[in-house]
């Protein structure tokens, strides 16, 4: 670990812990004069286990029939009328579209995929899945479990685009994150999407496609606990287990922990899959209705990665496109040799703390600590080795035969450690009986240290550590490591909010008005020869927005609201990158990377009756600065790397539909219509290339999705169809993905209970059902698949896009039960 990383992990651990401290103190010094003043705490969930629903009570009966607020919603303090609590169903006998059309009443378009659908999905799966029949979503899943991580557009913006909010804290702001690293779907309660401007209240400082909320599980008031054991094609299993402690005394404490463990072997190549994952929550409940909550998740990750082929290597090969399963000297694409580890954890810790009957202070500090390794391969020679622009001279390389003169080849690893810590605090006053202000502050440190640096490779081919270790690693003739990437950065953000959200005749009509603006610093430190060793990017960026919301009646909403999103650049792109083979610098750093801004109207209706429930919208995106995210080649190692693609243009409309049971059916609907453009020509290679009112990357025009859910609290299963129209891959739109279909299912039986058994339950899970062989997503976009003629007449030669090869036929059994 460098010293400037060293530094600075214990003293920001050490200001949280602090800071956690004296928010936990005063909390338990609020007297108890005020609890009678104060609202009592919210109920929590009944356990689902029990066969009853999980929906938290709402005291106030919402306005119309159907969804409760969300948490996106307006409320008050004393909890006479809690909108922020989010009301979802256990069983799918009682939800509309089958789980999947948990509508919010906010000023802004919001959806959820609930706990009554969740629980008819595969056990393995993760929230990136999970709303993958929402509207604009488009999921590219590279297995059929969920493990490895795949991809997910959001109206065209991808992953990188998205606030990923773990329990309301940002599992990242910056950088690259993966869900399948995040969370155990046996353990959610719902996962909302909010593609729109993003809430002035919301930390996070990427959020141009909006935010998706993973709302983790309650502890129960009873001790118990359930487990899951699931086994599957490709000799798949996973165990899960869950214990409860109940309520602990009369301390007010409850917690639960839980251990998942998941092997399966690689579905289309060489190679498997392991992963092991712990999520924990402890809840204290004060006596005036405050509530303080720790949740904490830790992941270990080992998978294989799977090889994106090119167009013409997915005609050729199709899914048979693959890392090589057997060793021989100089071939870097042996399958051990692109193995992924990875090793994090994030826990949060929300306090919300009832200071006056109006008023409310909320806390959450955060900490997201990790170390991963990318893989790749080289054959390096002792004659043409550089580090950084300097050739090395003297260099000697080791094979199991001895010493060599000519190429040797080596694991060319990249270890980095991740560090992430937070605070998100504001105050929220109810100022009358109309209206809330609220003003916070959110502030974000970000450290990350990569090392890329050369491995020897044992007898039969593998790594002698896919994490660098020393042991293995190459020297240089002065006895320090071949290093051919020294990087340090550091990023902090600080984003100052203050809003007012009012409520009028009866809460019918809600209106919002919101301000943020963010402070952004970047610095970054490249510690090898020959390139600039200090960089640093500061900017700023004010994010307004506005909302309103107005009920006619019980069944009829309209909606609309604007805002500005910001995407702040990724850490990475302000170093350099060098060849270590030719000494020369193949990537140039962003210096002047600008912020992304995107301006955002949404216009929106609600319909909700006994029989059905709905949401359309329209919406309109204008960018500037687009920043666009491909894949390059450095080093044989696949990273990412952004182009500033300048202006955009998006627009267009979503809709779901989900009806409510009828003779234990029931029916979802979602789609979605999206005319991207790119406003611009782009810049390449000294010139310009003609894009300007191009279709935009990754932007399919249509997608749509249909469920088909039965539960009569026996019986249950779904069957769901996913649609998603051809994209382009290139800025100059001359190579495209094709559409594709996908069809999955889910049938099971839950059992009455047995003694202490309870709920005890059988299912099973086929995904892509008629094992559709197809492309699921774009892994890199390039500029142009072919050679092109610039706007000054040159030609501009052209570089395959890579794919996202979509997951194979699959079944999953799985047993579960509570006790």
């Amino acid at each position: 670990m460098k010293k400037e990383f060293g530094v600075m992990v214990p003293l920001s651990i050490s200001r949280l812990i602090l800071l956690s401290t004296t928010v936990l103190s005063i909390a338990g010094a609020m007297p108890a004069a005020r609890a009678a003043t104060a609202a009592a705490p919210v109920a929590s969930q009944p356990d689902a286990a029990h066969g009853k629903g999980t929906a938290k009570t709402v005291a106030k009966p919402a306005s119309k029939p159907g969804p409760a607020p969300s948490a996106e919603d307006d409320s008050t303090i004393d909890g006479s009328g809690s909108a922020e609590d989010v009301a979802v169903t256990g069983l799918t006998h009682r939800s509309a579209g089958g789980g999947l059309l948990a509508i919010s009443n906010s000023v802004k378009s919001s959806v959820a995929s609930t706990r009554a659908y969740i629980q008819t999905q595969p056990a393995t799966t993760n929230p990136q899945r999970l709303i993958a029949m929402q509207p604009g979503a488009v999921v590219a899943s590279q297995d059929p479990y969920g493990v490895q991580p795949g991809g997910i557009t959001v109206r065209g913006l991808n992953n990188n685009e998205i606030i990923w909010l773990f329990e309301d804290s940002p599992i990242t702001n910056d950088g690259t994150f993966y869900p399948n690293e995040a969370v155990d779907a046996l353990n959610l309660e719902e996962v909302r999407l909010s593609p729109g401007s993003t809430n002035f209240d919301v930390p996070g400082s990427n959020g141009a496609a909006g935010t998706i909320r993973m709302a983790l599980h309650d502890p129960s008031h009873k001790m118990g606990g359930m487990v899951n054991v699931t086994y599957g094609s490709y000799d798949t299993r996973q165990v899960f287990g869950r214990f409860e402690t109940g309520d602990i005394g009369h301390t007010g404490l409850r917690a639960f922990v839980s251990y998942s463990n998941f092997l399966g072997n690689d579905w289309r190549g060489p190679g498997n899959t392991w992963r092991q994952h712990v999520d924990s929550k402890i809840i204290k409940d004060w006596h005036n209705g405050s509530q303080t909550a720790l949740s904490v998740e830790w992941t270990d990750l080992n998978f294989q990665l799977e090889r994106p082929p090119t167009m013409a290597a997915w005609n050729t090969y199709g899914k048979n496109y693959n890392y090589t399963s057997t060793f021989t000297p100089g071939d870097t694409n042996y399958y051990k040799l692109h193995q992924n580890v990875y090793e994090g954890m994030f826990a949060t810790l929300n306090n919300k703390i009832i200071l006056r009957h109006n008023l409310m202070l909320n806390v959450a500090p955060y900490v997201y600590y990790a170390r991963a390794a990318a893989p790749g391969a080289v054959n390096l020679s002792p004659t043409s080795a550089y580090t950084g622009t300097q050739k090395i001279e003297g260099l000697q390389l080791e094979t199991q035969n001895g010493p060599t003169a000519n190429s040797a080849t080596l694991y060319s690893g990249s270890p980095a450690l991740f560090l992430r810590s937070g605070i998100n605090a504001s105050l929220a006053w109810d100022i009358d009986r109309h209206n809330r202000f609220i003003f916070g502050d959110w502030y974000a440190f970000t450290e990350q240290s990569s090392f890329g640096q050369f491995n020897y490779l044992n007898a039969s081919g593998s790594p002698e550590s896919l994490w660098g270790a020393r042991s293995s690693a190459v020297y240089l003739p002065n006895g320090k490591i071949y290093s051919f990437a020294d990087v340090l950065n550091r990023v902090q953000t600080d984003q100052i909010f203050l809003g007012d959200r009012m409520n009028y005749l009866d809460h019918r009509l809600s209106l919002e008005f919101g301000f943020k603006y963010l402070f952004y610093r970047a610095q970054n430190f490249n510690r090898i020869p020959g390139v600039t060793y200090n960089t640093n990017n500061n900017q700023t960026a004010p994010m307004p927005s506005l909302g309103a919301r107005y009920d006619f009646n019980s069944h009829h909403e309209v909606f609309l609201d604007a805002g500005v999103n910001s995407r702040v650049p990724d850490p990475s792109q302000i170093a350099d990158s060098v060849s270590a083979t030719t000494g020369k610098i193949t990537g140039r750093a962003s210096r002047d990377q600008k912020i992304e801004n995107s301006i955002i109207e949404e216009l929106g209706y609600r319909y909700n009756d006994n029989y059905l429930t709905a949401q359309a919208t329209l919406f309109n995106y204008n960018f500037t600065n687009r920043q666009v995210s491909t894949v390059v080649n450095q080093n044989n190692t696949l990273v990412t790397q952004y182009v500033n693609a300048g202006g955009q243009t998006s627009r267009g409309a979503d809709v779901s539909v989900g009806s409510r049971p009828f003779h234990h059916f029931s029916l979802f609907l979602s789609g979605e219509y999206l005319h991207a453009t790119i406003d611009n020509n782009v810049p390449r290679q000294g010139t310009y290339l003609p894009t300007a009112g191009k279709t935009a990357t990754g932007s399919p025009t249509w997608t749509g999705n249909v469920s088909l859910s039965y539960d009569d609290s026996k019986f249950f299963g779904n069957i769901q169809m996913h649609y998603v129209s051809g994209q382009y891959a290139t800025f100059m739109n001359d190579e495209k993905l094709p559409g594709y279909k996908t069809v999955d299912m889910s049938l099971g039986y839950r059992f009455p209970n047995v003694g202490p058994v309870k709920a005890p339950k059988l299912q099973l899970n086929l995904v892509n059902l008629t094992n559709n062989h197809y492309l699921a997503g774009i892994y890199s976009t390039q500029f142009n698949a072919k050679t092109t003629r610039a706007v000054n007449g040159t030609m501009v030669s052209g570089s395959a896009p890579l794919y996202i090869v979509g997951s194979g036929f699959a079944a999953m059994f799985s047993v579960s039960a509570a006790l």
